[in-house]
């Protein structure tokens, strides 16, 4: 259940140092028995695209299968933010991570990850920001929300944040003097949320996401329009961090992109509404870093 009032509480102008607020309750982060400091236990965070519990269900059964076949325990690392994800990948404290594009682009560019595999939906590896209204606002354009209340996912987010500054900056604003309130909900879901039940005005979402939630007749789904789209660019990756074993780098590489070929693959290819697992074309992450370069490495 999205507690409203929690998602208010991250209110934060963009100048400020947001700190965290859970958004709801939940259990330790690290829900598993396993001794953390075992070296034969795969470390793997996941950052949360998704509200934690929704994330942690739809991937226990390809963290299962990755156990199964690796004959390795694997000790599910949840965080909220996408960049305490990252400072994990740097850092070497987990081996393997799902994460954003845009966190991808930074690791990439500063040396500390390692691309696996993205994934393929309706033939693309691709995905794109929604600005988002609800359906009964009146609310009809970006420049609509002039002067309103606005989500964005994460600091660290392409779909969920930087794209939407960067059309802002194109319409010669900042989020500061165009937002009333900016607030960070640090899940695309809870973004949603957030528009359909009134706590904020619009948002900035993930395609892929929001999609998924209109394709499964979400109730705070059906009750929201998008009024503009962002570029394409790469879709959110798999990766490890540099300091992975190249031969587990490998071995995870190799099981996650023939997972079609198995059929206890396809099944869970289906249970994630992925059509497949594919190489990354680091070409398509080229919008990321020039929306970067356009905002000045925001």
């Amino acid at each position: 259940m999205i507690i409203l009032s929690l998602i208010i509480v991250v209110a934060c102008s963009e100048k400020q140092e947001l700190t965290y607020v859970p958004l709801i309750s939940t259990e330790e982060e690290n829900d598993t028995s396993l001794p953390e400091e075992s070296e034969n236990v795969i470390r793997t965070a996941f950052a949360s695209v998704v509200s934690p519990e929704e994330t942690r269900y739809k991937y226990d059964l390809l963290i299962k299968y990755l156990e199964d076949h690796l004959e390795r325990p694997i000790l599910i690392i949840q965080k909220q933010t996408y960049d305490e994800v990252n400072e994990l990948l740097k850092n070497g404290e987990v081996d393997l991570a799902f994460i954003c594009s845009l966190s991808y682009v930074i690791g990439t560019e500063e040396g500390y990850m390692v691309d696996l595999a993205t994934t393929l939906i309706d033939n693309d590896d691709v995905y794109r920001s929604y600005i988002i209204t609800h359906k009964n606002s009146g609310l009809e354009t970006l420049a609509d929300l002039k002067g309103k209340r606005f989500a964005f996912a994460d600091p660290y987010s392409y779909t969920g944040r930087l794209a939407a500054l960067e059309m802002i900056v194109q319409m010669g604003y900042t989020a500061n003097d165009f937002f009333e309130e900016t607030f960070y909900t640090y899940s695309h879901d809870y973004s949603v949320s957030a528009v359909a039940r009134g706590a904020v005005d619009g948002a900035a979402v993930d395609s892929i996401l929001f999609d998924m939630l209109l394709d499964l007749e979400n109730e705070d789904a059906m009750q929201i329009q998008i009024v503009q789209k962002g570029p394409w660019a790469g879709a959110p990756p798999i990766v490890v961090s540099h300091k992975t074993d190249e031969n587990l780098k490998t071995d995870i590489k190799e099981l996650i992109l023939t997972l079609n070929e198995d059929p206890r693959g396809q099944h869970i290819l289906q249970e994630l509404k992925i059509q497949e697992y594919v190489p990354i074309n680091r070409e398509k992450y080229q919008p990321i870093r020039d929306a970067m370069k356009f905002m000045g490495g925001d």
